[in-house]
């Protein structure tokens, strides 16, 4: 667990002494499974505070039960459904995308997804490159109701993309249910981006509705500029009371400050959503919590 340093010096250097060099141990880190990086976290109260890690609560991809059929005979193609947004404010682990999912429920088995990693976003309707995927599904849809967990490192600058094939042949179809994606963070603020992100799901805030964000991130800013050098507030009770009757912390500047980058993520994914394939014809949205199955 010690590293030689390069001096002459002759001192032995603490894993956790390479964590406090490293943003919290960044890059570290990002060598390590989300289980592995969590697991060296609790392995001591030092290795946890240098880590700094953080689980956020689970955003919805979609409410509810999505399915796509081969109807067009290109059942046997990839096709992009949706942008996993991860919060370019923030510095992100990774990502774990979970669902339920199944096929058709008879005959051959052929439904697969995969999870797409691009820095050039320039041409998302064509075909991947299975270079760009970072990870997918080892085995095809089953007849009944399964769980699905994709987990992959994030790269900076990259944009992820969940694609689908249904499978070609007539007669194939792919469900998903209740898709929700979990982030693991570094969580540089004493733990309120954690308790901040928190209160905005259970506010239901992660929604399409581009001007929460936006409205959000306003005040914060401003509530933001409002701590003094000796960490006080000077803004006026009636913000910092809306703030707080949405469940939000506003007891600090850390709090604040991780408010901040909570809504400037939430207003980036808002601005930088990419509009989907045509599916009209093609997928068959049920937005109820009905959760029989078919």
């Amino acid at each position: 667990n010690y590293i030689k340093r390069d001096d002459m010096s002759g001192d032995n250097v603490t894993i956790s002494d390479a964590l406090h060099v490293d943003l919290c141990g960044k890059h570290i880190l990002s060598f390590l499974t989300a289980k592995d990086a969590l697991t060296f976290a609790t392995t001591s109260k030092e290795n946890k505070d240098t880590a700094c890690l953080g689980i956020f609560e689970p955003v919805k991809l979609h409410d509810g039960i999505v399915s796509w059929g081969d109807s067009f005979g290109s059942g046997g193609n990839q096709h992009r459904w949706k942008e996993i947004h991860v919060p370019i404010a923030i510095p992100t682990h990774s990502v774990q995308f979970s669902c339920k999912w199944k096929d058709q429920g008879w005959g051959n088995r052929k439904g697969r997804l995969y999870i797409t990693g691009y820095k050039d976003c320039e041409d998302l309707d064509s075909p991947f490159k299975y270079e760009d995927v970072v990870c997918s599904t080892d085995c095809d849809a089953e007849h009944d109701w399964r769980p699905l967990r994709l987990q992959f490192l994030v790269e900076e600058g990259k944009r992820y993309f969940v694609w689908y094939k249904v499978g070609g042949g007539g007669g194939h179809e792919l469900f998903l249910r209740n898709a929700v994606v979990h982030s693991l963070i570094y969580d540089n603020y004493k733990g309120y981006l954690v308790r901040q992100q928190r209160a905005l799901v259970a506010k239901g805030a992660y929604g399409d509705a581009p001007l929460f964000p936006l409205l959000l991130r306003a005040v914060a800013l401003y509530a933001q500029c409002s701590f003094a050098d000796d960490g006080e507030s000077m803004i006026n009770k009636s913000i910092i009371d809306a703030l707080e009757d949405l469940g939000l912390s506003t007891s600090n500047k850390n709090a604040m400050d991780a408010l901040v980058v909570l809504a400037s993520s939430m207003s980036n994914a808002v601005r930088d959503e990419e509009p989907g394939n045509d599916d009209k014809d093609y997928m068959i949205c049920d937005d109820s919590d009905d959760d029989s199955d078919y």
